[in-house]
């Protein structure tokens, strides 16, 4: 007999239901017990769907196809029952809470978050190709966001690779604003197909919105199939990666590996959005952003474009005929694209690069920008000449030390992005730039060299002029005696104003643009984003505050490993 809905303490081959989890085009989702009492999730199929000989098969095949999956990132097929009007699935429950309530409860996931789910999904999304199988219906809904990282679920319209298609001739499953464009041109399911679902959920995830509106139905179509995601308020990287891996050809799309290690430079490195009065929607409607999706309710066969119109896109699963969007896509400007919000500016130094790095023939990739940190500099800026005042040989030392670490930081992750620039994003290119670090030291050494010796002439001159000054009786250095070694805070004033004339001259010397270049790198990586940046200005201040108070008080300047000066 057929059960339209299952209540709890029911029983349905030998699982007892506890409650119901929710409901989609396929079926509706229990939460139940197995027979020793261990929480499982259990997959009804609708009475129509169970009682259809076509509809059974697709669970044998889903069941034959996931039962070869063993992967944290998508939930265990335990059990299922293909050969009844009752046909059900029997799942892991996995703890945690789906993407799109997520996001909806929670706001837009940051840079990091962003970063790990996609680097998650790719993981898992992987191992389900690998396997053979292809989703087909990716969205937010059906990825659980737990602690140990995000888990693919409800495979409910999954098959085998290689499996003829199971849906009715002409029609295509999937979710309004998640379903590639070819497939609504009749095109195979595919690992392609995959993922370019999975680049929608990420800009759902990265925005809060659907990617290509809610409704009307025919211009959520449309906009997929013209390559017009809905990605105002990201930054540059991230709109760059996500809109290449959502190209309406399968041929322009940014690869997988691509578009995670670009989400993860944005992470590292901060991409802050760029105001761009050009990203705006092309088309002249607007996108409706308010409200939660609506229940998935029954699978829906849409017979063209007239039909669609009346239809919102509410996330739930559908069944398309194919090339309904055709008549749709004619609404839009075919030539119709948004531009891409221009990275920052760098000044980095191109010929520093070498010959290796150079002759970039353009592979998609996007180098993201190193950003300004005026404030951050200035404040580190700050506590180092305060510090010279008082121990200015150490502080040369540790300052030297450190723009040789910044620089060698600086090319070694500028030559990565130029060849990434060239021949695309490979798996082997954080090795390859470890192994050759010690070249880009070696580089750096003598990089830093014209600058440092600009610096330190400017310094020997005015120092000159100033012992000078001394000697011949033009100045007297308060506080200090003739025969002596300078000392009181006059002395450290000086000392302090010699370390400052230096550092500026070696900041901004010759070739000193890839050291500005890696300190912005390696400030991106200690201190990201504003907060990082807060705190790494509210140190300094307090470093320098206390140093401050010290040359005040007359503290004697300590000239190790220096040799002291002996005033004339």
């Amino acid at each position: 007999m057929e059960r339209i809905g299952l209540e709890p303490g029911s029983e349905i081959g030998g699982y007892t239901i506890v409650a119901p989890l929710g409901s989609g085009g396929m079926g509706t989702v229990y939460r139940a017990l197995d027979g020793g009492g261990s929480p499982v999730a259990l997959k009804l199929l609708h009475p129509h769907v169970g009682a259809d000989p076509v509809a059974r098969d697709r669970l044998r095949r889903e069941v034959l196809a996931l039962q070869r999956l063993h992967h944290p990132g998508v939930a265990a097929v335990l059990d299922a029952e293909a050969d009844s009007t009752e046909a059900f699935l029997v799942t892991e429950l996995v703890a945690g809470d789906d993407l799109e309530d997520l996001v909806r409860r929670h706001g837009p996931l940051d840079a990091h978050a962003l970063h790990e789910l996609a680097a998650g999904l790719h993981d898992a999304l992987t191992a389900v190709h690998e396997a053979g199988v292809v989703h087909r219906d990716l969205k937010p809904a059906n990825v659980l966001v737990t602690d140990s990282g995000p888990v693919l679920i409800d495979f409910g319209i999954a098959q085998a690779a290689d499996d003829a298609r199971v849906t009715s001739t002409g029609l295509v499953v999937g979710t309004p604003g998640y379903l590639a464009p070819e497939l609504l041109d009749d095109a195979e399911p595919t690992a392609h197909t995959d993922w370019w679902g999975w680049a929608a959920l990420l800009a759902f995830a990265a925005t809060g919105r659907a990617p290509f509106g809610l409704r009307p139905l025919e211009q959520v179509l449309a906009r997929a199939r013209a390559g017009q995601p809905d990605l105002d308020g990201l930054g540059p990287i991230t709109t760059r990666a996500l809109r290449g891996a959502l190209a309406p050809a399968a041929r322009d799309r940014l690869s997988p590996s691509e578009v995670v290690a670009a989400l993860g430079d944005a992470a590292r490195y901060g991409d802050e959005p760029v105001d761009d009065d050009s990203a705006q929607d092309s088309v002249g409607t607007t996108v409706l952003h308010g409200g939660p999706t609506g229940a998935a309710g029954a699978t829906t066969v849409v017979g063209g474009a007239a039909a669609t119109a009346l239809i919102a896109n509410d996330g739930a699963t559908r069944a398309f005929a194919a090339g309904a969007a055709g008549a749709a896509g004619t609404a839009m400007d075919d030539g119709a694209e948004l531009d891409d919000a221009d990275a920052a500016s760098d000044d980095w130094v191109a010929d520093e690069l070498g010959p290796d790095d150079s002759d970039v023939e353009g592979s998609g990739y996007e180098r993201p920008p190193a950003r300004r940190r005026w404030g951050t500099l200035l404040s580190l800026a700050l506590v180092a000449v305060a510090a010279a005042a008082l121990y200015p040989g150490y502080t040369l030392i540790v300052v030297g030390v450190l723009l040789l670490v910044v620089r060698t930081v600086g090319r070694t992750v500028e030559s990565m992005h130029a060849r990434r620039e060239r021949v695309g994003v490979r798996r082997s290119d954080p090795a390859r730039a470890v192994v050759l670090t010690p070249w880009h030291l070696v580089r750096s050494v003598l990089g830093l060299v014209p600058s440092i010796v600009v610096g330190a002439s400017l310094v020997v001159i005015v120092l000159g002029v100033l012992w000078w000054m001394l000697g011949s009786g033009y100045w007297v250095l308060g506080g200090s005696t003739s025969g002596r070694q300078p000392e009181g805070w006059q002395a450290s004033v000086v000392v302090a104003g010699a370390f400052l004339l230096g550092l500026v001259a070696t900041w901004w010397g010759p070739l000193a643009a890839m050291t500005r270049t890696g300190a912005r790198r390696v400030l991106a990586v200690v201190a990201p984003g504003r907060a990082g940046a807060l705190v790494v200005v509210l140190l300094a201040l307090a470093g320098t505050a206390v140093l401050v108070a010290q040359v005040v008080h007359g503290t004697a300047i300590v000239w190790d490993p220096l040799p002291e000066p002996i005033l004339p």
